[in-house]
């Protein structure tokens, strides 16, 4: 039925297609024109809907974006989730239906009360960029939240990346819809007028230049790569030989003021490896090195007894513990867990059990010199949360990353994965080090670039100098707080003067 309406509405097509082209828009095509046209294709298809049809053909458009930007999930569940093909696609095809009904919630309404033939059509370009940032918000924070493929995310290596420390990847995503509403309203209504928002470029060129923090020091950095397969990571025989080559790799590092650890690097609880940890940390300290590393926690008395935290700790010249507040759902903690556990391979991964860290938490601190320095840890899904990174850097010199990208094999994830980080360092101007598993590792500066790098895959460190900054730019001082006067104002003047009109 639905290749069959596909074909009788060409609409339904266009806005079929213009999904599917989404994703590339995005790391690691970054084909960032692709953006502008699949979102101006959306708005073709919406063109003379009624409000469900606009749902639908929405729905549409978030199916093909969400199919292709997220197929990299197929990899967890049949390689390494033991999901037999057949469902892990299924699965997949359900995720991104689901995920698919948001766009499609927020556009109806566009459609229905901002985009009819009767209504101010400057508006409804404006009201385009308003509703789609709420749509991307509202996903952001919605069940957990699930903040990836934001149109934003398009617009990393481009000129209007100068507004990211201004108004974040919702800022970026306005911007990059304005231009895709520009276009077809300006071409729609023959009126040229339109283009003028194509002078963000050059105002995004200039703001490039602008520095809203300023140095503070710099730690000389390492960030270890153990490669450790998945499939054998978790076998307990496999623990020692794990800790050998991380170590291995450390101990010819011992001059770097910070070394870091991916995320679980230790596969035994930190209780279990204390003993063996003061032993690390008292070999760091004689070398005025810190070592942070990922490593699941466990209360083992107090209130919180028998809780399971994804944790890192800062030990050697460092200090600090810090529980992941971000958690993954299947991956870290099983909704309905006592319903569906047990129904598939899974719905059982090692070290799903996860209780979820406080808000507020310390920030990891590193000692150079009788300096202390301040880092705002962020364990593998965490960083893709804007909001959350602007917070926690806010007294922060350095952020840090760690991650396990090797559930996901070679695909799109870890690529993507790597370039919402990089958007997190252009938001915060903030240099941010990376260690993963089997890649990506990597050295991000305050401008979003990538200053070194390791090749996936392979055992090796990667060493560097991060500078450290202080100060807050002004997405960190202000957060969403311009996005929604400027939504709430358009969605308002729009409501009020077609209501005139109607």
């Amino acid at each position: 039925m639905l290749v069959k309406s596909l074909f009788s509405e060409p609409k339904h097509a266009v806005a079929l297609i213009s999904g599917f082209i989404f994703p590339f828009a995005i790391a690691p095509f970054l084909l960032w024109p692709l953006a502008v046209v699949s979102l101006t294709g959306l708005l073709y298809s919406l063109q003379g809907s009624t409000g469900k049809q606009a749902f639908f053909r929405t729905w549409l458009f978030g199916l093909g974006k969400f199919l292709i930007g997220v197929s990299w999930i197929y990899v967890s569940m049949h390689d390494h989730g033991g999901t037999p093909a057949p469902l892990a696609a299924l699965m997949i095809l359900a995720f991104a239906a689901f995920l698919a009904t948001f766009p499609a919630i927020f556009l109806y309404s566009f459609q229905r009360w901002f985009n009819q033939p009767q209504h101010n059509h400057w508006l409804a370009a404006l009201s385009f960029a308003a509703f789609w940032f709420l749509y991307e918000w509202f996903r952001s924070w919605f069940m957990t939240g699930f903040p990836w493929l934001f149109a934003g995310d398009a617009q990393l290596e481009t000129w209007l990346n100068g507004f990211a420390p201004i108004i974040g990847v919702y800022g970026l995503s306005i911007l990059t819809a304005l231009m895709a509403s520009a276009l077809f309203y300006g071409y729609q209504q023959r009126q040229p007028a339109y283009l003028v928002i194509l002078l963000i470029w050059p105002l995004g060129l200039w703001l490039q230049g602008q520095q809203w923090t300023e140095q503070s020091g710099s730690l000389k950095v390492a960030a270890v790569q153990g490669n450790i397969a998945q499939e054998i990571k978790w076998n307990p025989e496999q623990r020692g030989p794990t800790i050998s080559a991380y170590l291995n790799q450390t101990r010819q590092n011992w001059d770097a003021d910070v070394i870091l650890w991916p995320e679980t690097a230790v596969t035994l609880l930190k209780d279990q490896f204390q003993a063996y940890l003061d032993g690390i940390s008292d070999e760091a300290q004689k070398h005025n090195s810190a070592l942070i590393t990922g490593i699941p926690f466990r209360y083992t008395e107090g209130p919180f007894k028998g809780e399971f935290h994804n944790s890192i700790v800062a030990v050697g010249n460092g200090d600090g513990l810090y529980h992941k507040q971000k958690l993954v759902p299947f991956g870290e903690y099983v909704p309905l867990a006592d319903t569906i556990r047990g129904l598939l391979p899974f719905f059982d991964l090692p070290m799903s059990s996860f209780k979820k860290g406080e808000p507020d938490q310390e920030l990891l601190k590193v000692d150079k010199d009788e300096q202390l320095y301040l880092i705002a840890p962020f364990i593998c899904y965490e960083i893709v949360y804007p909001e959350l990174v602007a917070d926690m850097a806010k007294n922060a010199d350095l952020l840090i990353t760690v991650s396990n990208d090797a559930w996901f094999g070679d695909s799109l994830g870890p690529k993507q994965h790597m370039a919402i980080a990089r958007m997190r360092a252009l938001e915060t101007q903030r240099y941010v080090l990376r260690s993963t598993n089997t890649g990506i590792t990597a050295l991000v500066n305050n401008h979003g670039e990538m200053v070194a790098t390791i090749p996936t895959k392979v055992r090796a460190t990667l060493t560097g100098e991060a500078k450290t900054f202080i100060g807050q730019t002004p997405f960190m001082q202000l957060g969403l707080i311009p996005l929604y006067v400027f939504s709430l104002i358009i969605i308002g003047a729009g409501l009020l003067l077609n209501r005139r009109v109607g």
